[in-house]
Formats: structure tokens, C-alpha cells, sequence
């Protein structure tokens, strides 16, 4: 009965991260980052005149553990890849509705804000990603890109009397970053 069309919110990532070599090809990384998710989504009833436009702000404090292989070694490059779990503990979160109604040709504009106290303050996550080490002004730095996806389904706020929307996290991060 309804169409939805669904966007990526675009936020930022940071943190530290500590990497155990166990091998001279493998090891154990482990991080602690503050990473902003969410969505927008644009919603629109096929029978009725009615459109929302819905964004999902939401801040994690997120404990990735990521097992990382290096597969390709050319000179002071190294080519790796990653997977691992992720915890997100929820930090804060809020949404914002905005939409219109058309009633015998007249629009009618309504808007809703709020914080998700009641959302799941835990968010469990499968990650992969690959990256490139290499040393620059001889320091040793890396640029990666990873994806996210949650595993457990987070009830979303909707209208004010409406069934919460079932969505799963998921982000994608470039990371740029340099061992200390």
C-alpha cells in the first residue's frame, strides 16, 4: 500500500585502535569508536495522499574485534583484509517526521521530533572490510573501508499511534588513520 525510498545518513566515525600481531601475516584488532548511524526515509501511500519524510539520527559507542590478514606484501605496502563482531552501545538517538496530507486538495503539513530513549541501547554486528598500510613521512598510516550490518532489528518510532518500523543498522567507513 505504500512506497518507501531509503537514504543513508552520512555521519562520522573515530576512534583508537590496538593491533595484536600474532603472525607476520595475521593479528587481533581491537577498537574503541564513536560512530553516527542512522537513515532517512521517504515514505509515500499509494491510495491516500500522504507523504513522510523521516530521519533516524542515532550515536554509538561501538567495540569492534576484527581478525585482519595481510594477503599482499609490495615493498612498504601491505594489503589486508578484516572481519570480526562489533558491540554498539546506544549513546543517544532522535527522529524527525515531517509530512503532508492532501484533504480535498488542501495540504495539511505535520512534523514530529523525538529522542529514542526506548529504542535498544545494545546493537550486535557481523563487519568485513580490506585496507592499505604503507608508510608516509615515515610514519606508518592506513586507509580502509569496512562495512557494518546489525544483526538484531531495531524497533524505529514512527507517527505518534503508528507501528514502529523494523530496520537494521548498517554503515559503510572509510577510515584514514596512522599507528602511533
Amino acid at each position: 500500500p505504500y512506497t518507501v525510498d531509503v537514504f543513508y545518513r552520512h555521519g562520522l566515525a573515530g576512534g583508537l585502535l590496538i593491533y595484536y600481531p600474532i603472525t607476520e601475516w595475521f593479528g587481533i584488532q581491537q577498537e574503541f569508536l564513536y560512530v553516527q548511524k542512522g537513515s532517512i526515509e521517504d515514505i509515500a501511500l499509494k491510495d491516500r495522499s500522504i507523504n513522510t519524510h523521516t530521519e533516524y539520527d542515532l550515536n554509538y559507542f561501538e567495540i569492534p574485534v576484527l581478525l585482519r590478514y595481510t594477503f599482499v606484501r609490495l615493498g612498504k605496502i601491505n594489503i589486508y583484509g578484516s572481519s570480526g563482531f562489533a558491540l554498539s552501545i546506544l549513546l543517544n538517538g532522535e527522529y524527525r517526521l515531517n509530512g503532508i496530507v492532501e484533504e480535498n486538495g488542501n495540504p495539511i503539513l505535520f512534523s514530529d521530533t523525538k529522542n529514542v530513549d526506548d529504542l535498544d541501547i545494545f546493537d550486535y554486528s557481523f563487519l568485513y572490510g580490506a585496507g592499505v598500510e604503507t608508510e608516509i613521512f615515515g610514519k606508518q598510516c592506513f586507509f580502509e573501508y569496512r562495512f557494518t550490518i546489525g544483526w538484531n532489528i531495531l524497533m524505529m518510532p514512527t507517527a505518534e499511534g503508528e507501528d514502529p518500523a523494523s530496520l537494521r543498522n548498517q554503515d559503510y567507513i572509510f577510515t584514514l588513520g596512522f599507528y602511533l
